[in-house]
This record gives C-alpha cells, structure tokens and sequence, in this order.
C-alpha cells in the first residue's frame, strides 16, 4: 500500500487540506459528507496503480472558507479552482480520473456535466445528486448516530459504526448538569454543517443534474453497496442509465461506506476499470 502524505493548498476562499499518494494517471478522490479523508486506508490502496489527490472541502477539516460555498454551484466552481492549482490541466498532465463517494460523487458529476473536456474517467460510488419519488435518500441531518450506522455499514462491528452507537450512549448518560466537550463534537457539527450549505435546500439533489448528465462522455463506473440503505438503488440506475457507456457495479456484504468497509477491493475494481 502507497504512503500518504498531507499537505495545504491555497485557493480563492482559503486555504486548504491535500492529501496524496501514489504515481501513475491522476485520480482526485471527493470526500462524502462524513469527511472521510485523515488516514482513509483507500487513498493508499488506489495509490498502488493512481497518483491519488484528495482534497478536504471547505468546512471540513482544516479547510477554510465554507462561508463563501452557498450551493452545489459554487462547490463545482471551488473544485474547478481547486484542481487548477494542483496543476490537473498543465502541459502533458493527463486528465485526471474523478472519483467521489455520496456528496462527493454528486459533485464529481456536477464538475463532470459542466467541464466534460476536463475529466479523463468518473468514479460514482453510491452517489448523492439525484432525487427519485418513491426512492428519496433518507435524512442524514436529524437522526440518531445508531440508525445512521446501520445505513452506512453493512458490518454492525466495524469500529466507526460501533463508535457512532457508543457516541449516541454517552450523550443519553450525561446528566442535565454536564457538558459535552466541544472537541469530540467538533468535526460532526463541522461535516453537517458545511454539507447544509450545499445540500439542505434542495435536499442532496439538483433539479438540473439528470437533464446535463448525457453530457458526461468520459468512461464512467458507477459502483453501489448492495446493503446502502442511505441512498436508494434506482440512484445508481439512474447515473448509469443517463451516462452513455457508463457500467454498474455492485459490490456485496458492504452498505454506504464502501471506501472504509471494503478499500482493497474498491481500489481493485477502480483500477481494473481503467486498466
């Protein structure tokens, strides 16, 4: 498995977290509103075959400048900034593969839809971005951490679904009396409240998104968690059957976060992709 190594980029709206591994064709892995990133085994599994570059968004992290984000529009606008600093597009780069899981994979293919000529390859991994009646992605704003460990790991013990359930036990045990130190909530109330300003209003969908995505002509692999109960499957139907040529995968025995539950084979799939 490649090292990944940190770093800080400068852009319009601030400065913000990088982090890379690997060498080979350029992948650019988008977080999903749980701001997954620090440590995520699968930036160094793809970095075995891919020059992995995940940037943190504004408001997660370390990453500034979430006041000046309002939409999905000026999210695709940062991201255009964003890889433009990282020298995506200099002379005989070549283009980079875009890959993103839930709120990460909504913008992927908003970037994706606006800057066609720009992206070598998408990865779309339970992707957000869509609204379907009768198949609408569950609230991810007002629930308890136990319901939402069950929609995002298929595994009861993996140890990040473990910790939302111990997390929802401790704050039921505290007394009236007590506080909750503000470094343990700190990153929650960062993550969901930079993913408000983006996805609250239309709920973690665009209106516009399904009518531009035959505008995607760039090989694209859109990969579902057969027990994803977040994001409904007709989500993942729906990008494949808009994207010409686009092939759908499903991957078993995981649920949402396919990147922390199965990253070998995630990173193994991606890579026979574009092998």
């Amino acid at each position: 498995m490649a090292a990944v190594t940190s770093r800080t980029v400068d852009t319009r709206v601030g400065p913000i977290s990088v982090q890379d591994s690997g060498g080979g064709r350029p992948l650019i892995y988008l977080h999903s509103a749980m701001g997954e990133g620090s440590g995520l085994q699968l930036l160094g599994e793809l970095g075995e075959q891919f020059a992995v570059t995940a940037p943190v968004f504004c408001g997660f992290g370390e990453s500034a400048g979430i006041e000046q984000i309002d939409d999905i529009e000026d999210a695709s606008f940062h991201l255009l900034d964003v890889l433009d600093r990282l020298g995506c597009w200099d002379e005989g780069a070549r283009l980079p593969i875009l890959m993103g899981l839930s709120l990460g994979g909504w913008m992927a293919a908003e970037f994706a839809t606006r800057w066609p000529e720009r992206v070598g390859g998408l990865v779309l991994v339970n992707p957000a971005g869509l609204y379907i009646r009768g198949a609408e992605i569950r609230d991810i704003f007002g629930r308890p951490p136990s319901e939402m460990a069950a929609d995002l790991f298929a595994d009861p013990e993996h140890p990040i679904a473990q910790m939302m359930r111990m997390m929802e036990t401790s704050f039921a045990n505290l007394t009236a009396g007590q506080e909750i130190p503000f470094e343990l909530i700190k990153p929650q109330i960062q993550a969901m409240t930079a993913t408000a300003r983006i996805a609250w209003n239309p709920y973690l969908h665009n209106p516009k998104l399904p009518g531009r995505l035959w505008r995607i002509d760039c090989p694209t692999l859109v990969v579902r968690g057969e027990q994803d109960s977040l994001i409904p499957a007709p989500h993942c139907e729906a990008y494949a059957g808009a994207i010409t040529g686009a092939r759908h995968e499903i991957m078993t025995g995981v649920a949402h976060m396919i990147p922390l539950e199965e990253p070998a084979a995630l990173a193994s799939l991606v890579a026979g992709f574009f092998a």
